[in-house]
């Protein structure tokens, strides 16, 4: 039945892949860069594995019934996140309301006061460990700061840029915003190259490119599409194969292939997320929400004020995990159930989390999940405002479907929303200042273009 599960699940995404293409033509249609990562980990990983060493890939999974099993919960949460995507861009008629008209100068302060903040908090982080040779002359590297807010701030040139664009959409991009954007993505740049990593990497490529195609609406070939998409997942995987020899001052050859990154049976995601279900169907232990609810709870208040925060949030609800290892992962009770060793650093992916976290509603989650991202992408382009929100949810995907739950959704609510809110603000701002010149409103509005939300 494995095989069968597989083919299964590869061409309900092809085919979810070209009709939405054929439809809409966008390149940042949820589909387009969503089910593409559901197809490398639930299609590809396993299939790859299978081909270069069986033996060692069959015994990690359990044989073929318990491959089987799991193939077939991917199944049901990748294909749930494709109706989800399906039921959010749904068109429910009548006309799209009509938007406040943008103060781009007051966005672009926004951005640039984002931008000067990510910058200072980076630099920060780079001083605490002694410089920026400290920082990145050893593989992995990167700055350091106690609080967990700096360091999540070094990233916040992924709110700047999205808003930065906005800010110019209807003047266009000159050579100095150019600029601008990329001294505001330096700290997720470096961050990537220097430091191998994926999450940042990503962030920084598909933030720019999601600003600017939402913005401004280029015509991009699909053939275009398919080979921007098979470089990025190139470049990010060839980067954590070549992890140990990425650093200032290495004399280590880039020996590492996207080949070998693949057969990386301990940290192999597909793997994990298998371990990860084969624990959770045993021992009848989902959390149901609660080591998600935990994680935001805890992180909320500063460790300098409350340095326990995440023992005593676990023994308030009750849950026997350690949130600050491997967000709350309980690996070696997996290792015990699993019989193999999972890499330091290895992520679970959206099956294994989902289904750790939800039980058997990980399906529904999975379909919520993809609603989301398809209703916000159908209110973006009818709506800027809803934008650079979605520009950064679109970012922010690979850690949602690769890595964990906690990972995506605290970003969600450090980048997406405060975006989200400040450009409401800013827009409510607006509509109060042309309201009290009637003739300048109506001026406004007779000046403004409005699209229709299939546009």
């Amino acid at each position: 039945m494995f095989y069968p599960l597989v083919i299964v699940l590869a061409v309900f995404g092809i085919c979810a892949i070209l009709r939405d293409w054929v439809r809409w033509k966008d390149v940042f249609h949820p589909t387009i860069f969503c089910v593409p990562q559901i197809l490398f980990l639930y299609v590809v990983f396993p299939i790859y594995g299978l081909a270069t060493d069986p033996y060692e890939f069959l015994s990690r999974a359990g044989y073929w019934d318990e491959l089987a099993n799991f193939q077939s919960l991917a199944d049901a949460v990748g294909i749930a996140v494709i109706l989800g995507i399906w039921w959010g861009c749904r068109h429910r008629g009548g006309m799209p309301a009509a938007t406040a008209e943008q103060n781009s100068n007051a966005i672009f302060f926004v951005s640039l006061a984002f931008g000067v903040l990510g910058m200072a908090a980076w630099i920060t982080g780079i001083i605490n460990v002694g410089g920026f040779s400290a920082a990145y002359g050893r593989a992995y590297g990167g700055g350091w700061d106690d609080s967990g807010y700096v360091r999540e701030a070094a990233q916040f040139g992924l709110v700047a840029v999205p808003l930065l664009i906005l800010s110019r959409r209807k003047l266009g991009m000159r050579w100095q915003h150019w600029l601008m954007a990329f001294a505001f993505l330096i700290p997720l740049l470096v961050q990537g190259f220097l430091g191998a990593r994926r999450g940042p990497t990503f962030l920084a490529i598909t933030g720019v490119a999601a600003s600017y195609i939402l913005a401004f609406r280029p015509r991009i070939p699909f053939a275009v599409v398919i080979a921007a998409g098979g470089a990025i997942g190139s470049l990010l995987l060839w980067l954590v194969a070549n992890r140990d020899a990425i650093y200032i001052g290495s004399h280590k050859e880039f020996q590492g292939s996207v080949s070998r990154m693949l057969e990386n049976w301990g940290g192999n995601e597909y793997l994990f997320s298998s371990a990860i279900v084969r624990y959770v169907n045993e021992t009848g232990e989902p959390f149901y929400g609660l080591r998600i609810l935990a994680h935001m709870l805890g992180r909320v208040v500063p460790v300098a004020i409350w340095p326990t925060k995440y023992a005593d949030v676990c023994a308030a609800f009750g849950l026997d995990i350690d949130l600050t290892q491997d967000a709350g992962i309980p690996i070696e009770r997996i290792e015990a159930v699993t019989g193999w060793r999972i890499a330091v650093g290895a992520a679970p992916g959206i099956v294994g989390d989902f289904w750790m976290e939800f039980g058997m509603f990980a399906p529904v989650v999975a379909f919520a999940l993809g609603g989301l991202y398809g209703k916000l992408w159908r209110r973006s382009r009818s709506d800027p405002r809803i934008q650079p929100a979605y520009a950064i949810l679109a970012a922010l995907s690979i850690y949602v479907f690769t890595q964990t739950i906690e990972a995506w959704l605290f970003r969600v609510l450090l980048f997406g929303i405060p975006a989200l809110a400040l450009l409401r603000i800013l827009s409510k701002r607006r509509r109060q200042i042309t309201s009290k010149t009637p003739i300048q409103a109506w001026h406004l509005h007779a000046l403004t273009p409005t699209r229709a939300s299939g546009s």
